[in-house]
């Protein structure tokens, strides 16, 4: 028999049930699993709700959500797959946001890096059952009609933000300055890959609208250094890139540490503008800025309208502005 030192069990530690907990209070399993899964409609005192939850927390009890779920044919589970664990300072803020949203009504929040090859949703649905999967786009139509086939609803950020659109108001701008050879540093990171493209779209509509050449593509990467090799590729050429439209803040961020390595400068040797406007950007970076409080808003009504049954909220919000500083 299993020591016990009141009415916590000694020794080897065991998951607290609700037996545990009615046994303990003096109440009827019923009542437990009433009070503690909120159960409404039942003539229930204030008294023993109150005294069913104390001993539940003195006693260590935590839900067991299989049993949960079997009960209410659901889980308080929502998954977000995201390309990469570093998806930028504008997911970020918007996850941070859907997180707090989610936790004041009962839903935990899990971000899985989901890549294909390493893992397909199918494998993934034998880990997780999810209520509502929130994806930042890049899903194959296999992958969208996996996550259909689960029954878990589905709410894809993606067009949230027109990827396209940024593109173009680089590409814009750097020409409204007179350039005429535009380049584009690209990130290393293989998991940003659909949303760069995305990018470059809209950098090569306003450069083919220009009847200039297409933008001149380079990896910029936060490993291996190829910055040099990038500079060298754009101005060496016999019609050199003279503007450059990163990816994002951190690559165009590393692209003018790069430059001034070499003895050059970003704004003068050659203009760099990036995307996000994140707080090192401050320090002369020129970029489209996004409105991180106004996206991670229809962000969190999204999810939530999805989850209460409610028509999504318009996405026809202006989230995208300019912001010129030194470094074109």
């Amino acid at each position: 028999m299993t020591a016990v030192d009141g009415d916590r069990p000694a020794g080897r530690r065991r998951r607290v049930t609700s037996a545990d907990v009615a046994r303990a209070a003096g109440v009827s399993r019923a009542t437990v699993s009433y009070v503690l899964n909120d159960v409404p409609n039942r003539n229930i005192s204030q008294a023993t709700r109150e005294l069913v939850r104390s001993t539940a927390k003195r006693l260590g009890h935590m839900p067991y959500a299989p049993a949960r779920a079997l009960r209410s044919g659901r889980t308080n589970l929502v998954l977000a797959l995201v390309p990469g664990f570093g998806i930028g300072f504008l997911f970020d803020k918007a996850l941070d946001a859907l997180n707090t949203a989610l936790a004041a009504r009962g839903y935990a929040l899990l971000v899985h890096h989901h890549a294909e090859a390493l893992r397909s949703i199918t494998d993934l649905w034998g880990l997780v059952s999810p209520a509502l999967v929130v994806t930042t786009g890049g899903l194959s139509a296999d992958e969208r009609a996996a996550v259909e086939y689960s029954e878990a609803r589905l709410v894809d950020v993606d067009g949230i933000v027109s990827f396209p659109r940024i593109g173009r108001m680089q590409a814009e701008y750097l020409l409204s300055k007179g350039h005429r050879r535009l380049g584009f540093a690209m990130p290393g990171d293989p998991h940003l890959q659909v949303f760069a493209d995305s990018r470059l779209d809209g950098v090569r509509e306003v450069c083919a609208a220009a009847g200039l050449p297409e933008p001149v593509v380079e990896v910029v990467d936060f490993e291996r250094g190829d910055v040099r090799d990038a500079v060298a590729s754009w101005r060496d050429r016999p019609d050199p890139v003279t503007a450059v439209c990163a990816h994002n803040d951190d690559v165009a961020l590393v692209l003018m540490a790069g430059l001034e390595m070499m003895g050059l400068r970003a704004g003068v040797d050659l203009d760099v503008i990036g995307v996000d406007n994140v707080p090192m950007a401050a320090i002369g970076v020129t970029t489209v800025a996004i409105d991180i409080d106004a996206l991670a808003g229809v962000v969190v009504a999204s999810v939530l309208a999805e989850l209460d049954d409610r028509p999504p909220p318009d996405r026809d919000g202006e989230f995208l502005r300019l912001v010129v500083r030194r470094s074109a």
